[in-house]
């Protein structure tokens, strides 16, 4: 019997995985996806396989959750989500097909992964990914050396994501079952304090994108980056920042509603 629509769902991070998902996140993920459906992705070399419970539910996670996830290139962030897919099926239950929901960085991993492994996933759900690049990314390219990056960095510069819509675009994109592609987009708010981040992060490059490029933002990504040509746009969060796209419930309940529930949408 061919599944018509997974059960399971897969996150991916972003850039350096500096910003985590939520308790608040997987709270809500976790309540509505349920039990052993949920697979955290972490996209450095490691693969052990941990065990989280969140409300009594178990979610999977491979790799370590620290900065290395995120640093390296987007094709061997890709190569090491296809590795640990494939070991996630073989040991621990993650079906044939499957959904997936990524956080900045992680979206465009998700894309060459899917191009890489045609007809896996069913449908991906982007949260403040910047399909077009960030200039930030050529402004902030000295922080790459220091926090070992480079090839990250690089990867998310907009004329590196030019190329990479012409490689892998997303209405070419080789989704299982006629699925798409779904945009999330965030922003900032006026109040400084509301846009700090981890460590000053968000604070700091919101201001350079709004002094110097003079553009809206969710502090990292510009607005007119994370919509894309192909993809479907699902919703706009005025007073969420980056990070807080993998920290608020809205956000998990609005990405698995049109995965969980695609008629209704």
């Amino acid at each position: 019997m061919v599944e018509n629509n997974p059960t399971d769902l897969v996150l991916i991070s972003g850039l350096i995985n500096i910003h985590k998902w939520g308790k608040n996140f997987l709270h809500t993920i976790t309540n509505l996806w349920g039990s052993n459906n949920v697979y955290i992705i972490y996209t450095n070399s490691e693969t052990k396989v941990k065990q989280n419970y969140f409300n009594g539910k178990i979610v999977y996670s491979i790799g370590a959750n620290n900065y290395r996830s995120g640093a390296d290139s987007v094709e061997k962030q890709a190569l090491e989500v296809e590795k640990k897919v494939r070991i996630l099926q073989e040991k621990h239950h993650l079906g044939e097909h499957f959904h997936i929901i990524a956080h900045s960085m992680g979206g465009l991993v998700a894309r060459q992964y899917i191009f890489n492994n045609p007809n896996t996933v069913t449908n991906l759900v982007t949260l403040g990914t910047p399909n077009y690049g960030s200039p930030l990314a050529v402004f902030y390219k000295w922080l790459s050396f220091l926090i070992g990056a480079r090839k990250a960095f690089e990867n998310l510069t907009p004329g590196w994501t030019k190329e990479f819509n012409t490689r892998c675009p997303i209405h070419r994109a080789p989704l299982w079952n006629n699925g798409k592609i779904y945009t999330i987009r965030g922003y900032t708010t006026r109040n400084p304090l509301n846009n700090f981040g981890v460590i000053g992060e968000v604070l700091f490059a919101w201001l350079t994108l709004r002094l110097i490029y003079k553009t809206k933002s969710d502090g990292l990504v510009p607005e007119n980056s994370v919509l894309a040509e192909g993809a479907v746009h699902l919703a706009d969060f005025p007073t969420y920042n980056h990070l807080d796209l993998v920290r608020q419930s809205s956000v998990a309940e609005k990405a698995s509603s049109v995965l969980l529930d695609l008629k209704s949408h």
